[in-house]
């Protein structure tokens, strides 16, 4: 938790302060927190003496994920990978204009039986989650799908301790 603490620490100083494309370094209370962005300004990574968080757009390696990727969907807002003493985690953010019903469905014939936890529908919102082990165990993965204002949003979760 703490890790995340001074990744949202970083990001914030980050953003405030204009880190486009250089690397900076952050005292905190914790320690020394290094930001580098990149060129694009679209991948952020974060250092600190507790393990590494990449933010943005190329944080994730989709084909490294291990889970089923549904065809087409896109990680326009990217995603974030942290590898720490505690253990390493991505999490990927994907959109489609596909309909709920749709990924759904091809994410059921995707994951292994028995790892739909959840799928319910409410006032015109829908929701479905497939997971393989917990965030407890030694390896996890979740694949969470909701309807969106006019897409199809899934979150990839993989992590490992």
């Amino acid at each position: 938790m703490r890790v995340i603490s001074a990744v949202i620490l970083a990001l914030l100083v980050c953003a405030l302060t204009g880190c486009s494309g250089h690397k900076q370094t952050i005292i905190t209370k914790e320690g020394a927190a290094t930001v580098e962005t990149n060129q694009t300004n679209d991948t952020t990574t974060i250092t600190t003496n507790r393990g590494t968080a990449v933010v943005g757009k190329n944080a994730v390696d989709l084909s490294k994920l291990d889970v089923p990727v549904y065809p087409g969907a896109s990680s326009e807002s990217g995603g974030l990978s942290v590898q720490s003493n505690e253990g390493n985690q991505q999490i990927a953010m994907l959109t489609t204009s596909d309909s709920f019903d749709k990924v759904y469905d091809w994410y059921k014939n995707h994951m292994p039986a028995g790892s739909e936890k959840l799928h319910m529908t409410s006032g015109g919102s829908s929701m479905a989650q497939f997971a393989i082990g917990t965030e407890t165990d030694k390896h996890f993965k979740s694949v969470m799908i909701t309807q969106a204002t006019g897409k199809t949003a899934i979150q990839i979760v993989v992590g490992s301790k």
